[in-house]
């Protein structure tokens, strides 16, 4: 990235880091979308937060992105992790790639389909208390796929429970938590808060790479599961809630129109009835079957072309700090075009990308496949976690987003098998990544009419 991180930072949004609240001032209406029709997601801000219980509204406190921030660096670097060391299961544990590949199907099912149950706890219960003891669960899981003697063993310890505890500690409740600190201002607080996932899997996949050279893949899961977990005791007693938006309108009868909800949030069921929900959601299938493809196939592609195990480690890095710069520029970008158009050039991107890898063949091409990909990698979630929040308001963001990201990790599990399936019938990944490249192009075309719909 040029300049400095701080000179980064500033760089987002216009408005900054919001001003001190007074907690007696009213909410401020939010904009309506002009007569048009285009109706710009980035004119769509939420209210501030509500006063509590006191009649006082609690300051927005910093350090509570940090929090979010931390805790995708941990839990997602060790998640991804799982591409790096999928050849040294395999070698050890035996079977076929689509075989092992299931673990990592299984653990994006769980996900997708926990993503509803986990977005109304989080609604009901508050981020803090459905991120604590998912992150307890994620280290108890990761600790006992030491224990694995059979492929179907890790399917089950990885897939199952250490996904559910990862499901309860990613990017939804982390959305949630940080957008109610600042409503105001979710495109920025998103972005610095989901640059903790990028960094972590820089940081995660050398560890993973050399520490499986040294020890072998299951001393490196000891140490992980052990790194999570001592994690855990500071996120404990760092995180705090920020307050409950309040739902306004019409919540469980529903708003008939999403242009009637300006000003106030619409519920789920309302939500799901609205073309925008799934122009949205069907862009994000796209980019979930891509995201598994590479991140679980993309070690073995560089090992077989002959490229050394860290070639592959040095491409996830660079990927994961390529995303950093991606979730900042993109962070910014939709503060000036809104997080549908943002969206819809991230997709560009990427498609533009996964062409390119059809030709990769040396360490510098590889290379530059991961900068180009890296960039839109996690853009896409902070990007749309904002757009949700833009369309629907914030009360029921969290079970909103939770129902698009069940689609997207769906449709991730499928590329995850896919790319394993594919290799073991073909006995190369060309084929597999020409029809992601195509599905990811189709979901920026798709992902365009997310729009605002207008009387």
């Amino acid at each position: 990235m040029a300049g400095s991180p701080g000179a980064s930072l500033r760089g987002l949004g216009s408005a900054g880091l919001p001003h001190r609240l007074q907690g007696s001032d009213p909410p401020k209406p939010l904009l309506t979308p002009d007569a048009r029709g285009h109706a710009d997601d980035r004119r769509h801000r939420a209210a501030p937060p509500t006063a509590s219980l006191s009649g006082v509204t609690p300051r927005p406190r910093r350090d509570q992105i940090a929090a979010g921030f931390t805790i995708l660096f941990v839990t997602t670097g060790v998640n991804l992790s799982f591409g790096i060391l999928f050849k040294p299961i395999l070698l050890d544990l035996g079977g076929s790639r689509s075989t092992l590949a299931l673990a990592a199907t299984a653990g994006l099912l769980v996900n997708a389909l926990g993503q509803p149950l986990f977005g109304t706890l989080i609604d009901r219960l508050g981020p803090r208390r459905v991120i604590l003891p998912s992150m307890a669960l994620m280290a108890l899981g990761i600790g006992l796929v030491t224990l694995s003697a059979q492929p179907w063993q890790l399917i089950l310890l990885y897939g199952v429970v250490a996904a559910v505890g990862y499901t309860g500690c990613g990017i939804l409740p982390v959305s949630v938590h940080v957008t109610r600190w600042f409503p105001q201002e979710r495109g920025f607080v998103m972005a610095v808060a989901a640059c903790g996932f990028s960094l972590g899997q820089l940081v995660f996949s050398q560890l993973a790479v050399y520490a499986a050279a040294a020890a072998g893949w299951r001393r490196t899961y000891l140490l992980m599961a052990a790194i999570v977990a001592g994690f855990l005791a500071v996120i404990a007693l760092w995180l705090r809630d920020g307050p409950r938006p309040a739902a306004t309108g019409s919540h469980g009868q529903g708003c008939r129109d999403p242009s009637a909800a300006v000003g106030r949030s619409i519920d789920r069921r309302t939500a799901l009835r609205t073309p925008a929900f799934w122009a949205m959601t069907t862009g994000l299938m796209g980019c979930g079957f891509t995201d598994f493809v590479l991140t679980t196939h993309l070690p073995a592609f560089a090992t077989d072309l002959g490229l050394a195990p860290v070639v592959a480690a040095n491409a996830l890095s660079l990927w994961a700090a390529a995303n950093v710069a991606g979730i900042l520029a993109a962070g910014s970008l939709a503060t000036r075009i809104g997080a549908r158009w943002a969206l819809v050039l991230t997709y560009g991107l990427r498609a533009a990308s996964l062409f390119f890898l059809l030709l990769v063949r040396t360490p510098g091409e590889l290379y530059l496949f991961a900068v180009l990909f890296g960039a839109t990698f996690f853009t896409t979630a902070p990007l749309s976690s904002t757009l949700v929040g833009a369309l629907f308001g914030p009360a029921h963001q969290g079970v909103i987003f939770g129902a698009a990201n069940l689609f997207h990790h769906t449709a991730g599990a499928l590329g995850s098998y896919a790319g394993g399936l594919a290799f073991d019938l073909t006995g190369s990944y060309r084929t597999i990544f020409l029809l992601s490249a195509i599905l990811v192009t189709a979901a920026g075309a798709v992902t365009s009419l997310a729009r605002h719909v207008t009387q």
